[in-house]
């Protein structure tokens, strides 16, 4: 239930802004997003300072993280979420993402 709830309300940013990147969003959670894993080393790879992510999968804690970055992502493992907040970024579940900074320009998609 709490998954159709979350489609809705990505469905519904894309509707109102047009922005191609929450109909990708949407089409990864329809196509079973729990299927990708992303690690925050790799977030600290690839992103940023101060970055705006939207990970299509589960954020899991493996590895380090430097950077402050903001991440909406599915879900997130325990020590994911740690490690996100102990830089001072911000761990945030798809929907409350959306609700925050969906009008956000520069959101990097990671999966």
């Amino acid at each position: 239930m709490e998954r159709m709830k979350t489609l809705k309300i990505i469905k519904k940013a894309y509707r109102e802004t047009g922005r191609a990147l929450w109909r990708a969003v949407y089409k990864a959670g329809v196509k079973n997003a729990s299927k990708h894993v992303v690690n925050v080393s790799k977030l600290n790879r690839i992103v940023p300072e101060n970055a705006y992510v939207v990970v299509l999968g589960k954020v899991l804690g493996g590895g380090s993280l430097t950077k402050k970055i903001h991440v909406g992502a599915f879900s997130y493992s325990k020590a994911g979420r740690e490690k996100i907040n102990k830089t001072g970024g911000e761990a945030l579940l798809i929907d409350q993402f959306i609700e925050k900074y969906k009008d956000q320009g520069g959101i990097i998609i990671v999966k």
